[in-house]
């Protein structure tokens, strides 16, 4: 059933922000926002949600707050229940977020983009270093089912047993101080494909490990 959507301009002093409002918008980001819409090749490309039942918005904190309070902005104004304000606050942004992004197509799209400002420029390079950082991931996990070709010397052979013991720490000093007297260095490993990371060797021959607490224990 059609909710008579309309799109109205009116002044953004005169919007009431939603209390249930979850969304916390840091300065960086108020600025990054400030900056597109002050942007002569951007400005406005998207619009507020007000409810004109409950008389809030939705939808376009940030950019209301960012807003003259004089100026009018592009509103699109619907009327809903506050069931369904809640229902709408609660899914608009995690919906777009279930996207899966391609960092090759979003490089591609940056390429032929001029961003003279600090704060967008900088919303640009995160953006394009959390998608690199999910496709990595993605590359990383193995099909549901596959047998592991990682590290098949990790294999557990009839004979062998192996026990664990897991070490936390409360402070960066004493964790690179375990690295440095267990021997923990960073170690790369390559996963099918070709794909290799790098990170901290944090698997310690238990034995070893015992040999080198005693000795100190002794000294």
């Amino acid at each position: 059933m059609s909710r008579n959507l309309r799109l109205e301009w009116i002044e953004a002093g005169s919007l009431s922000e939603n209390p249930a409002n979850w969304r916390k918008h840091s300065p960086e980001q108020l600025q990054s926002v400030k900056d597109l819409l002050q942007d002569p090749d951007v400005g406005w490309a998207g619009a507020c949600l007000y409810n004109e039942r409950t008389k809030r918005l939705i939808d376009g904190h940030a950019r209301k707050t960012v807003s003259d309070p004089s100026t009018p902005i592009p509103v699109l104004v619907g009327d809903w229940s506050e069931e369904a304000e809640r229902k709408i606050l609660i899914t608009l942004d995690p919906v777009g977020t279930m996207a899966n992004g391609d960092p090759d197509a979003y490089a591609a799209l940056v390429a032929q983009v001029n961003a003279e400002s600090l704060w967008v420029r900088d919303l640009i390079h995160n953006t394009q270093a959390a998608l690199n950082d999910a496709q990595e991931e993605e590359e990383a996990v193995e099909e549901p089912g596959e047998p592991s070709a990682a590290l098949p010397q990790m294999e557990i052979q009839p004979f062998e047993h192996h026990d664990y013991l897991m070490l936390i720490f409360h402070n960066e000093q004493d964790f690179q101080q375990a690295c440095e007297r267990l021997s923990i260095k960073k170690v790369a490993i390559t996963y099918p494909g070709g794909h290799t990371k790098v990170g901290l060797g944090r698997c310690v021959d238990g034995a070893k490990a015992v040999r080198i607490l005693t000795g100190e224990a002794k000294q």
